[in-house]
């Protein structure tokens, strides 16, 4: 004896999960205040890295004043091997410094930054009838795709022209607008928008 099961019944169907624009905008505020942490754990990271470059830079030139007055003081002798290692100690040891600072500078670019205020944007110009399932941002936010529903297709042109008004989208082009009929006879449609051409 056979049985069918109806896969295609509402409870064996995958459930989405939609953002309303205030879940996205508390998420954004989060994301964002993690960004302002990071930033400044690293800011004071530099900071302490700096005034030990500077106490180091200080070290240094009295070791090159000393061993210059012990050069001059003592004549054309040898100078002290001693001095000599310890001023090469000092300069390899500020080469290090400033090598710390400079990677630490490079892991806070702008565009980090710049992530919560596209995510801001992106809730701010959320019109009503309209809610987002997925948001995605790849390449430091440079490309941006969007999941969710509409009750109306017209909506989703008129929230992509209210997005390229945002200054954080001014000349981002969305090269893929793709819609879908909802199952069942359900009012709306599914949306996917993208800035790249392969998203699937």
């Amino acid at each position: 004896m056979s049985q069918q099961i109806n896969l295609y019944q509402p409870i064996f169907r995958k459930e989405q999960i939609v953002f309303s624009a205030r879940t996205i905008v508390w998420l954004s505020a989060g994301l964002l205040a993690l960004l302002l942490l990071w930033s400044f754990l690293v800011s004071q990271r530099v900071s302490r890295l700096e005034a030990e470059h500077q106490r180091q830079l200080q070290a240094e030139e009295r070791a090159v004043s000393q061993l210059t007055r012990l050069q001059r003081e003592a004549g054309p002798t040898e100078p002290s091997p001693e001095l000599e290692a310890r001023v090469a100690r000092l300069e390899q040891r500020r080469e290090t410094l400033e090598q710390s600072l400079q990677a630490l500078t490079r892991q806070v670019p702008a565009s980090q930054s710049r992530l919560g205020e596209r995510i801001d944007a992106i809730a701010r110009q959320l019109p009503e009838g309209m809610w987002l399932s997925r948001i995605e941002l790849a390449s430091e936010g440079r490309e941006v795709t969007l999941h969710g529903r509409a009750l109306a297709p017209r909506l989703v042109p008129d929230y992509l022209r209210r997005l390229g008004d945002e200054q954080q989208f001014a000349g981002t082009g969305f090269r893929q607008v793709r819609l879908d009929a909802m199952d069942n006879g359900q009012a709306g449609v599914r949306f996917v928008v993208s800035t790249r051409e392969d998203d699937t």
